[in-house]
């Protein structure tokens, strides 16, 4: 009797035991299509699944069909005129491997879509791009900056020798010239100035020259100048003179005119970036806070592991304290001082502990000697706090 009640309590326990639960496919998107109905599945695209996953299906079918080169001139195509519902479902049965359930018919359109038609299209537009490329000139050759200067400058040059020639061919009824209004039409700036004095400051000093007595002169420029007068002469540094003038004047107008460049202030972490300190101390359970926050404080309280000595350094009035280098700015020396603790350990829990109004009377509260601070921060400094 003893087993047929071995095989009752067995039976009650299979009853009892709860079946494990079946794994749900998804409901929603293309993961919920069917695979067992390759026409429910064109129209489970059509309506049911958004077209975004539409690529990412058809990518994956045509990376595994065909060749680099065919892959490539396929997605050169718009994405518009690749992501088609019944395509999509295609490919999904494809790279589910359900080919035998999709019709041959679909299978040769396909094979069209993707060869005959994508393929061909994306190799016209690669071989379009290419004749595009060849068609751009190569090695076409700017001209920098300081050249294009040049080049206006001898423009401007090539005017001014017109003027030139008109005093040279003709010495005695040459007019006065107006160089200044000249380069303002020309809109002369500084660069080309610096170009047009360079060239003339040669033939105003053989004029001024000339004008010296004639033992002082040398026989060549003698020679070469002999056809003109004192009065042409005269005329001549007049005309070159006022040349190199107009320049001396479109320089000393750009100098007066130009922005003064103000330097970009810098970070309260740049400041304090060479700034030594002891970052944390495990004797006296203490850690700096980060001395970027001592940049415009009026306040800053500093404990030297060392010496033992709390300090407070109190900001000048109308100022914020600043740090440079390893040294604090801009304190007050009269009311910046320290004392020594007797009992660290206690008396930083209690700083700790305190608001504004009992740090107010925190370091008179401490039997000591004051003792003036300095403003030099070291390895052993910590920094407690930093009102602002």
């Amino acid at each position: 009797m003893k087993w047929k009640r071995s095989l009752q309590k067995m039976a009650l326990t299979a009853r009892k035991r709860k079946k494990a639960p079946r794994a749900r496919r998804k409901t929603t998107g293309a993961a919920a299509a069917p695979l067992d109905n390759y026409k429910r599945a064109r129209d489970f695209f059509h309506f049911e699944v958004d077209k975004k996953e539409y690529l990412p299906i058809i990518k994956q079918y045509v990376k595994k069909k065909y060749d680099k080169a065919t892959q490539t001139a396929i997605f050169k195509n718009t994405d518009g005129s690749i992501a088609y519902s019944h395509v999509a479902a295609f490919c999904y049965y494809m790279n589910n491997d359900k080919a035998d359930l999709v019709p041959q018919d679909s299978v040769n359109w396909m094979q069209g879509f993707f060869v005959d038609r994508l393929a061909e299209k994306g190799k016209t537009i690669i071989a379009e791009v290419k004749a595009e490329e060849r068609a751009k000139p190569k090695n076409v050759y700017v001209p920098s900056i300081q050249e294009r200067i040049k080049e206006a400058s001898g423009n401007i040059i090539a005017d001014i020798e017109e003027v030139v020639d008109d005093f040279i061919n003709n010495p005695a009824k040459f007019k006065k010239w107006d160089a200044v209004k000249f380069f303002r039409s020309k809109n002369v700036n500084q660069a080309h100035a610096r170009h047009i004095r360079a060239f003339y400051e040669g033939i105003l000093a053989e004029y001024q020259m000339l004008q010296q007595p004639a033992r002082e002169q040398e026989e060549d420029l003698r020679e070469a100048y002999a056809h003109l007068s004192k009065a042409d002469i005269k005329k001549g540094v007049e005309l070159f003179n006022s040349i190199v003038g107009a320049c001396d004047l479109v320089t000393a107008e750009s100098k007066a005119t130009r922005k003064t460049r103000s330097p970009k202030p810098k970070s309260a972490d740049k400041l304090v970036e060479k700034m030594k300190y002891c970052v944390t101390d495990e004797k006296y359970k203490v850690a700096s806070i980060n001395p970027a926050d001592i940049i415009d404080a009026t306040e800053v309280w500093v404990f030297n592991v060392k010496t033992r000595k709390i300090g407070k350094y109190v900001a000048e009035e109308h100022a914020t304290l600043q740090v440079k280098g390893t040294t604090l700015q801009f304190f007050s020396e009269k009311q910046s001082i320290a004392k020594t603790l007797r009992k660290p350990e206690e008396q930083l829990r209690e700083f700790n502990k305190s608001g504004k109004v009992a740090l107010r009377k925190f370091l008179d509260n401490i039997k000591g000697v004051e003792t003036k601070l300095t403003g030099r921060f070291n390895n052993d400094t910590v920094i407690l706090k930093a009102v602002k």
